[in-house]
């Protein structure tokens, strides 16, 4: 029997960190699915950095309007069948290919159209699974953004973060070398045993210099940083004549800088990347995001799990998310 209320964590205005007032846990009513959808139990809910935009309402691609309900990916169970679906059963494992509007997982129950819908292997945890959309197709889309041969060298900033091991991870598959760009020498034993060919710790090493050490002189081939700033101005100066900066993040929160010179007289580039524009692109995308679930079912690529948190809770769990040195992904369960 399905409940008539549910929990839900709605967005009533978009409010900053790090008091988020504007965000708010509420009850709503459980939706019956129409013709054609799915009614989807949500059972665990990464907290990703783009949620946290989106609830201040810095996402340029949105949500734009309040209130709404947050969350842009999570894993969930089919809870109920519409008129005429006949491709999923109840009780299987599903994820959104995407979740309309990458928004409206913080919830328990939503329905879904059943060809915005895929189901999940059963090797995968809920834990993996909760993740598929946002940081595993990232590190498979940026990749192939850079298109850079195997043997050549690719940099990437916030190596130590979930996504940045997912991308070490899958670039030694693909066999292209990984320079892991970090701020702490701490971290550098953990990237080496995931296959990055190089490390370098910015707090005692200059990004440039080693870059060009390790390169023999030339360069790498491309970059990808979720950084911004200066950052994105020392990647460019570590290049190769003709390549580009793929930034895809702003960590820094300051504006993105160039040396005007090095961008001139070696024809270097910077390009803005989002997932969103990328999966556009893709010819297939069922099959694309099929690609990623068999790299996750492969352990090829390995999502790191952290705390998990109540949806109650939430406030602590992007809290949580936000800290230094935690080890993992954070999710809202329940």
């Amino acid at each position: 029997m399905l409940p008539q209320q549910q929990t839900q964590v709605q967005v009533t205005k978009f409010s900053k960190l790090p008091k988020l007032e504007g965000l708010e846990v509420i009850k709503g009513d459980v939706p019956q699915p129409k013709e054609g959808e799915v009614l989807c139990q949500i059972v665990l809910r990464p907290v990703n950095p783009t949620d946290v935009h989106a609830i201040q309402g810095l996402r340029p691609i949105g949500p734009h309007h309040t209130p709404h309900i947050a969350g842009g990916e999570g894993v969930a169970k089919v809870a109920k069948l519409g008129k005429g679906v006949t491709s999923f059963k109840e009780g299987q494992r599903v994820v959104g290919i995407p979740w309309p509007g990458l928004f409206g997982t913080w919830q328990q129950y939503r329905t879904m159209p059943a060809e915005s819908l895929m189901t999940v292997p059963d090797k995968l945890s809920d834990q993996i699974a909760a993740q598929v959309w946002v940081n595993p197709l990232t590190a498979r889309g940026l990749l192939d953004a850079g298109q850079v041969p195997k043997g050549e060298y690719l940099i990437q900033t916030a190596a130590g973060s979930t996504l940045g091991k997912m991308i070490t991870t899958l670039a030694k598959h693909m066999g292209v070398n990984i320079i892991a760009v970090v701020r702490r020498s701490a971290q550098k034993e953990e990237l080496h045993k995931l296959g990055a060919a190089a490390v370098i710790a910015t707090d005692k090493e200059d990004l440039v210099e080693r870059v060009k050490e390790i390169t023999g002189g030339k360069g790498a081939y491309a970059a990808i940083d979720a950084v911004g700033g200066e950052t994105t101005k020392q990647l460019a100066l570590a290049l190769r004549d003709g390549g580009t900066v793929y930034v895809y993040g702003a960590l820094s929160g300051d504006p993105i800088q160039m040396d005007t010179l090095d961008t001139l007289y070696t024809f270097k580039r910077v390009e803005g990347w989002l997932l969103g524009n990328w999966l556009s692109a893709q010819k297939d995308l069922k099959a694309t995001v099929q690609e990623v679930l068999q790299l996750l079912t492969d352990g090829v690529i390995v999502p790191e799990s952290g705390d998990s948190f109540p949806l109650e809770k939430v406030h602590e769990a992007i809290a949580e998310s936000l800290r230094t040195g935690r080890k993992g992904k954070v999710f809202l369960a329940g």
